[in-house]
């Protein structure tokens, strides 16, 4: 069918208009995974990516993408200001991005539309698209890119996109936000209160700087609103404004090649960011009768380091045999938030999280497009948040996978 559309595709245009290039991957890997000291039954991993990459003469290019994939481990996701575990994940989604690069210029233009669809299992036995935090995302947007010098260039962006929650809803009366009969996150209650609107503008930039070494950097600024969420006021009630919060997150990273001999190379990068969320929406606890502003703002830093060797000879058809080691450490404080004890009573510091994780895959070349693929993983976040009774604070995770990937 792929090779069917592509021909359609070229039979449409003008002799030697279209050229059509396209990538297709998929993954299938299966193991085990180890969460706070449970282990858990054979479980795996799989996804699947088409990319046909579409190029009208000299100027313009259409690059569709079209992915799929399913994680039967569980994780942790912040979707409502703390983690949540789900049991599985799946998600679709389809992409398109326009390129038009006018001849002898050093401007390209090149905008963009993307929808996603993500289905979570809070429980083994939930059907799939039933899931209460099930998501749908529409993103439009274009980007500006002007090549101060080949390869390295600047880039401005501009984006709108709205994510929906279709199956949310929540009620007063529902135990999953009580504590002894009272009610803890009002701003949560109702339906669609997870639902937002978003303008995000990004401004990205690479260059050299050193004879081997290259740098990247880019700050982005999202305005986020919540139309369905009111504000709490300090008594518990809720006014009648929107909450409203803007995202702001900058990130530096440098990347150096080596080759080490004819037949390794390596690929070292070190990344460190920053992220601050203000947001305008307070909470107030009615068990503890206690009013917290600013409930959702926080800071956090972040440091990703990471290793890649190749080893195999280059060029043209050749597949290396590829081993990526990575690392990570957050930090995230939350300025107006107090830690509680595993009661739930309050204390004295402030409320924080920090983790770390490292990793290993490798991509090993069999047979002419199929890998083996060996993946594992250690994960660790922890925090003087010591009350767990809705979310989770402090959790350790582990994992290792292994099998096949075939790419065309």
């Amino acid at each position: 069918m792929r090779r069917l559309l592509a021909l359609a595709w070229i039979l449409a245009a003008p002799a030697g208009a279209v050229e059509v290039d396209t990538l297709f991957k998929a993954q299938v890997l299966g193991g085990q995974y180890f969460f706070s000291g449970q282990k858990s039954d054979l479980a795996g991993n799989a996804s699947v990516l088409a990319a046909p990459a579409l190029k009208f003469g000299e100027e313009f290019a259409l690059l569709p993408v079209a992915q799929a994939s399913y994680q039967g481990a569980k994780r942790i996701v912040d979707l409502a200001g703390a983690g949540t575990l789900f049991q599985e994940q799946m998600d679709y989604r389809a992409a398109a991005r326009a390129v038009w690069a006018p001849r002898d210029s050093p401007w390209r233009l090149k905008p963009s539309f993307t929808y996603k669809y993500e289905l979570l299992k809070e429980t083994k036995d939930e059907d799939w698209g039933g899931g209460l935090f099930d998501y749908q995302k529409w993103s439009f947007g274009t980007e500006a890119e002007y090549v101060w010098r080949e390869p390295f260039s600047w880039r401005l962006g501009v984006d709108y996109y709205e994510v929906s929650f279709p199956n949310y809803t929540s009620l007063e009366s529902q135990a999953a936000l009580q504590f002894q009969g009272q009610s803890l996150a009002r701003e949560l209650v109702g339906d669609h209160v997870l639902d937002t609107q978003n303008v995000g503008v990004s401004l990205a930039l690479d260059g050299p700087l050193h004879e081997r070494v290259t740098w990247e950097g880019s700050a982005a600024v999202t305005y986020r609103r919540f139309p369905r969420q009111r504000v709490v006021d300090s008594v518990g009630g809720l006014t009648g404004d929107s909450r409203q919060d803007v995202y702001t997150a900058a990130r530096l990273a440098a990347r150096m090649p080596a080759e080490l001999n004819r037949d390794l190379r390596v690929l070292g990068a070190l990344e460190l960011g920053f992220a601050y969320n203000a947001s305008d929406q307070n909470s107030y606890d009615a068990a503890g009768v206690r009013y917290t502003p600013y409930y959702y703002n926080y800071g956090e830093w972040r440091l990703e380091p990471s290793l890649k060797f190749l080893a195999g000879p280059q060029g043209p058809g050749t597949r290396p045999m590829v081993l990526e080691l990575t690392g990570s450490w957050w930090r995230r404080r939350y300025p107006y938030r107090t830690a509680q004890d595993a009661a739930g009573a309050y204390g004295n510091g402030g409320l924080h999280t920090a983790g770390w994780s490292v990793g290993a895959n490798l991509s090993y070349p069999m047979l002419r497009r199929w890998s083996l693929v060996l993946d594992a993983r250690l994960a660790r976040t922890s925090s003087n948040q010591d009350f767990e009774q809705f979310y989770r604070y402090n959790y350790s995770s582990a994992n290792y996978l292994f099998g096949v990937s075939y790419e065309y």
